[in-house]
């Protein structure tokens, strides 16, 4: 039994192998946050499609540091084994992680969209399997209430993410009908 659990969720520069982190969240299984961060590209300096989706610009990351400058207490975090790590299409948010440095090794992972997708059964001819439904989707489907966030914000889908994994966690009844 892993002692612990990590949601996580970035908001990248976009979604191509030369992209990077702009915002990280992390929190536990109970909410707290342990992260939430923005941090300067160094590569890139404008991304006007994904700022279109996460509503950070350029101007909102300068003068942040690069998230290599957490990289040692990120790792660490990440990387402990005692740790399931969760996140709505969690490879990603992995692969962009590393992208920008921070290698997580961990594979102690659960994916909330896959593991959604595979509990609604849609079929998806075009990739195979099961659709793959968005986190905003997701959290309908489970009534979550966004507060005064707004989805693609780091933190937002953190925590959303985290409300539909609990609410997964819970037994499903069928529903009898009296017709």
């Amino acid at each position: 039994m892993l002692e612990k659990i990590l949601v996580f969720d970035t908001e990248t520069t976009g979604f191509r192998s030369d992209d990077e982190v702009l915002t990280l969240a992390v929190v536990d299984g109970m909410g707290t946050t342990v992260v939430d961060d923005r941090y300067a590209p160094v590569r890139k300096t404008a991304w006007p499609e994904a700022e279109k989706i996460n509503r950070i610009s350029p101007a909102m990351v300068m003068g942040c540091p690069p998230i290599l400058a957490q990289q040692v207490a990120l790792e660490r975090i990440f990387n402990d084994p005692g740790t399931l790590l969760v996140g709505y299409n969690i490879e990603f948010d992995i692969r962009l992680l590393a992208q920008s440095g921070i290698r997580i090794t961990n594979p102690n992972r659960h994916d909330v969209m896959l593991a959604f997708s595979a509990f609604r059964k849609v079929p998806d001819a075009r990739r195979g399997g099961y659709r793959w439904w968005k986190l905003t989707e997701c959290a309908a489907y489970y009534h979550y209430d966004w507060g005064m966030t707004q989805a693609h914000g780091a933190l937002a889908d953190t925590l959303a993410t985290l409300y539909c994994y609990q609410r997964m966690k819970e037994p499903v009844y069928e529903e009898q009908s009296l017709f």
